[in-house]
């Protein structure tokens, strides 16, 4: 789905693009604590996969939490 330019997708969506080692509890959470936006259609929230991506990339820099694992094929967001 896109909104002014923008993609966005369901948590499951997003988790799938960012891939292997992202689920779909670390988007939701990313949305609580980190300010990932959020767009709600009827009973459906989508997210903006560009926003996700970097949150993610900012996560995995971090050396706290559990040991993540670099895919090879990573999504840009552009």
């Amino acid at each position: 789905m896109y909104v002014a330019g923008r993609e966005y997708g369901t948590a499951a969506e997003i988790a799938e693009r960012l891939g292997p080692d992202v689920t779909v509890a670390m988007v939701r959470n990313w949305h609580q604590r980190d300010g990932l936006e959020s767009r709600r259609v009827a009973r459906t929230v989508y997210y903006p996969l560009d926003q996700a991506a970097q949150i993610e990339a900012a996560k995995r820099r971090t050396p706290r939490g559990r040991p993540r694992q670099l895919d090879g094929a990573q999504v840009s967001a552009a």
